[in-house]
């Protein structure tokens, strides 16, 4: 998991991890993850490049740890919330809003970020309440990879506005308008302006491509994942997994 690293004293007194990763946070919520660097970071602190290097190997680990660091504060829900079932929804949801709350931190969990101890500790629970919901073993440890991609999709779904949160101004000519919210204004358009002869079902369904209560969308779709691993049989062992196989006659 990622470490943070400490090779000597870092040139601030007021210099520290959590002040990093604090800086990194606001910059993400502010810009995006792409205009992260930690130049930019280091600008922010007042301090040079090389003093994050006391903390962080390098950008990926930086961002790594600033994603774990959005769900630092998720509560696991407690056996009063309801069965094994309720309490994963609860759970999924709660980090859904935690990531989704910090513009496209989650697009950092699509790419290879090591786990840092928040996340493991979200993700013990969720295999431990996928066991006690009777999946197997090759099967939670599937619905693991299958939830986590659910998970940081949705939360990129629902982000906020990843354009500078500042006093409204005169709209730039060269404003990037790609945010979540105007995508989805551009691809409903998309769609309703699809012409009807050739793509008469597309059309018929506009309305509701694009529409609806985006919580109800999502709860649909978890329902339908947890739904489907419930239907799954349990996976028999092959004869490398089950030492009690039975020799092959030969």
């Amino acid at each position: 998991m990622p470490q943070a690293r400490s090779r000597s004293r870092p040139s601030k007194s007021m210099l520290g991890l959590d002040a990093v990763l604090a800086a990194t946070m606001a910059l993400v919520d502010e810009l995006g993850c792409e205009a992260v660097s930690l130049r930019r970071v280091a600008q922010a602190l007042e301090t040079g490049p090389a003093s994050l290097y006391v903390y962080v190997r390098d950008r990926q680990e930086l961002m790594a740890l600033v994603l774990d660091h959005a769900v630092a504060d998720v509560v696991v829900p407690d056996e009063g919330a309801g069965d094994w079932r309720t309490r994963l929804e609860l759970l999924v949801g709660r980090i859904v809003a935690a990531l989704a709350g910090h513009n496209d931190i989650a697009s950092v969990g699509l790419r290879d970020a090591l786990p840092g101890p928040h996340g493991l500790r979200l993700t013990e629970e969720t295999a431990r309440l996928l066991r006690a919901g009777g999946l197997d073993d090759d099967a939670c440890s599937w619905a693991i990879d299958l939830l986590g991609q659910y998970i940081y999709s949705t939360a990129l779904e629902h982000a906020g506005d990843p354009q500078p949160r500042r006093a409204p101004t005169q709209p730039s000519s060269n404003a990037d308008s790609t945010g979540p919210e105007t995508f989805t204004t551009r691809l409903d358009a998309t769609f309703r302006a699809l012409p009807a002869e050739r793509y008469p079902t597309l059309r018929a369904l506009a309305p509701r491509l694009t529409g609806g209560d985006p919580n109800a969308r999502a709860a649909w779709k978890l329902r339908v994942i947890i739904d489907g691993l419930l239907a799954q049989p349990p996976r028999r062992p092959t004869a490398h997994q089950d030492d009690t196989a039975a020799p092959t006659p030969t």
